[in-house]
């Protein structure tokens, strides 16, 4: 069951994200890819053009990334207006979930046959879909484990005929030329032109 999400809406109702964040749509997008992948639905986020921008974005202000695919509503709209459009070309009515807590857009959703669930209710399932994931906690081996691997880098035992190696002794630093040595060798190096 797809979701079609009034963007800035969610993140209002975010505690951990803000409105007031130059990013907050990115980190939206960034958990709702993460929701998508593992719920494995399709999620289409809608927000408002950017106000300092009145440049159209690329791609007719669309994003996609994986599963979540994010509109911006055209300079002079509103994402409310967008989404309203968008409500009203659905097909099957039943088969998606409008998620807003704007009373505006949640009546005309409800009108219209398509189901609303509130952003706060949308946080608790986004939140369960996240927090069930596994630990990023390293595995931790068992004794018998550790065992089996220890066989497997076994070190083999030292030969009968084994005897250590000594080290090496450091050669003395070899003794700084005078400028003049360095030109006189560099001189009889060089061979003649003939």
């Amino acid at each position: 069951m797809p979701f079609l999400i009034d963007g800035h809406n969610l993140i209002g109702q975010m505690p951990d994200l803000s409105l007031s964040d130059p990013h907050d749509e990115d980190k939206l997008i960034a958990r709702l890819k993460q929701f998508a992948d593992r719920a494995n639905k399709r999620v289409t986020v809608v927000f408002d053009p950017n106000p300092a921008d009145a440049t159209p974005r690329i791609g007719a202000g669309r994003i996609r990334a994986g599963n979540v695919t994010a509109h911006y509503a055209p300079p002079g709209s509103k994402a409310d207006d967008l989404i309203r459009m968008m409500v009203g070309e659905i097909k099957d009515k039943q088969g998606w979930i409008v998620v807003t807590s704007d009373a505006a857009v949640a009546n005309f959703t409800r009108m219209t046959g398509v189901r609303v669930e509130s952003s706060t209710d949308f946080i608790q399932r986004l939140r369960a879909a996240v927090s069930d994931r596994p630990s990023a906690e390293k595995p931790q081996a068992g004794a018998r484990e550790i065992d089996n691997w220890a066989d497997v880098f076994k070190e083999p035992a030292p030969s009968a005929d084994y005897k250590p190696v000594t080290p090496l002794v450091k050669p003395k630093p070899a003794k700084k030329k005078k400028k003049s040595e360095v030109l006189a060798e560099q001189l009889r190096n060089v061979r003649p032109l003939i």
